[in-house]
């Protein structure tokens, strides 16, 4: 249970959740079934016959924001995407293809890159509002996650996948700490290809005994991830790719620390950890114990020293800033200064859905504004005037997609539209209320556009949203069931 601010306890399944779960739900519009099937638009949502990998699409007329420092913003411009790829950016494309989206009235953009999400807590949407970092701790990884069957974990990744799509995020790396069983940890990845998105998947612990996995740890990461590497993902070159969620120093012993990186290197995958939102010196035991490296995510890194961000960007590191959930929980303010100045990679996350925002939108709002904040401070406690601002809007946009790609080792692929890198795109309405007229296309998708304006998303050459309908027949029949499945979820947790 929890209490109201006079004290009075309150039912967040039958009230808060209810009411939070409804509303997201009905804002997530689905291509209706009979449209769909003319369409061409197979079960997993990806187009069978337009827009498909081996197909061609050329989008015409648009206001293109590559993020390519040679390429810049082309006004009516053309994308021509043959094979999953870009094959061309140019003005009046002569091509012949299999479809042609008119971006007359769009700006059109990489994919969002969202380096920190736990998908799977779709399910308990909106329940964690209002908590700390230690009642997150102790409710959430302490109780719900204990609750979660393979379903619900399917369930969970399936919409947190899609709620990802909706907003015209395309690339995620997936958090994955309720491993209660190798059964979970399937029906996880088998959600987030159902929902048609580029995810790295970060295998984590088991969620049902967080004083084994959580408190200072002396078992190693469970050896189910040798399976998922030579089954789930012996090329490890798809849509889907793989890498580990470990504990690490602050959670963990030095010898589970090692064996873990050790174990990710032996396999040949990254390692993300969170990490300094308990205090500092956890890099320093990386650095002590020599484990530090490129193939390293940081995620939060709040309480840090700046001898720790150097260490991390003189060994190539990135660190996963989710600012919203980090300011809102106590961790400390989010460390993208810290981060720039000593040299690592920044990118932005959204963390939880349970507490905060899904869309990269307001994540990269909040980072972008709280670090302009903290940057101008100084200057007015010393009575001046802020003259020039320390971030621009192309910096936050970047954030958001080429630095994100490059956290996750994926620059090459995506991130920027470049000729060659892989055909995830957004498509953002430049004729809505809220984003007309457009002066600056990169500070109207950075300061005026919301999920409401996403109006077509490809991810690999596919088209997931069209017109502002999710293409995905297989979430669309399965809503109802994640309504319950949180719902029960809740109630088991008794709360």
């Amino acid at each position: 249970m929890m209490k109201d601010d006079d004290g009075t306890e309150t039912d967040v399944s039958r009230r808060n959740y209810l009411k939070g779960t409804g509303s997201a739900l009905a804002a997530l519009s689905f291509v209706p079934a009979g449209a769909a099937a003319a369409e061409g638009h197979d079960a997993a949502g990806s187009a069978s016959s337009e827009g498909s990998v081996g197909g061609r699409t050329l989008i015409e007329n648009g206001t293109v924001v590559t993020v390519d420092p040679d390429l810049g913003v082309l006004h009516d411009a053309d994308v021509l995407v043959e094979g999953g790829r870009i094959a061309r950016i140019d003005h009046d494309i002569d091509a012949s293809a299999d479809e042609v989206i008119d971006a007359g009235d769009s700006i059109v953009v990489p994919g969002f890159v969202n380096t920190h999400l736990h998908a799977w807590q779709a399910g308990v949407r909106g329940v964690a509002g209002d908590w700390s970092f230690t009642e997150y701790l102790d409710t959430m990884l302490g109780e719900i996650s204990s609750h979660y069957t393979p379903e619900d974990a399917y369930l969970g990744n399936l919409f947190g996948g899609i709620e990802q799509l909706n907003a015209g995020t395309t690339t995620i790396l997936d958090w994955f700490h309720i491993a209660n069983s190798p059964d979970h940890t399937d029906r996880a990845i088998d959600g987030l290809e159902e929902a048609g998105i580029r995810a790295v998947f970060a295998h984590g612990q088991p969620g049902d005994d967080s004083a084994t996995w959580w408190e200072e740890s002396t078992k190693p990461h469970p050896d189910d991830i040798r399976r998922l590497h030579d089954e789930r993902f012996p090329a490890n070159d798809g849509l889907l790719t793989l890498a580990m969620g470990i504990r690490g120093p602050d959670y963990s012993t030095d010898e589970v620390v090692t064996q873990d990186i050790e174990l990710a290197r032996e396999l040949g995958i990254p390692a993300s950890m969170h990490i300094g939102s308990l205090g500092p010196g956890g890099v320093e035991t990386l650095d002590e114990l020599d484990l530090l490296g490129d193939d390293l995510n940081y995620v939060h890194a709040n309480r840090l020293t700046d001898e720790e961000f150097g260490l991390i960007g003189d060994s190539g590191g990135s660190v996963s800033i989710t600012p919203e959930v980090e300011m809102q929980m106590g961790m400390g303010m989010p460390a993208l200064r810290e981060t720039i100045d000593g040299g690592g990679i920044p990118s932005i996350g959204v963390d939880i859905v349970s507490g905060v925002s899904g869309d990269m939108f307001t994540q990269t709002r909040v980072g972008l504004q709280t670090q302009r904040a903290l940057d101008n401070q100084p200057t007015i406690d010393a009575g001046g005037q802020v003259e020039e601002l320390s971030l621009s809007a192309r910096d936050a946009l970047e954030l958001a997609t080429i630095e994100g790609a490059r956290a996750l080792g994926l620059d090459d692929e995506i991130g920027s539209l470049t000729p060659g890198k892989r055909a995830d795109m957004t498509l953002i309405g430049a004729d809505d209320v809220n984003t007309t007229p457009v002066h600056d296309p990169i500070e109207t998708v950075v300061f005026q556009t919301g999920i409401e304006n996403v109006d077509t998303v490809l991810v690999d050459g596919r088209v997931v949203k069209r017109d502002g309908d999710l293409c995905n027949a297989t979430a669309r029949d399965k809503q109802d069931r994640l309504v319950e499945s949180g719902r029960r979820i809740l109630a088991e947790s008794g709360l």
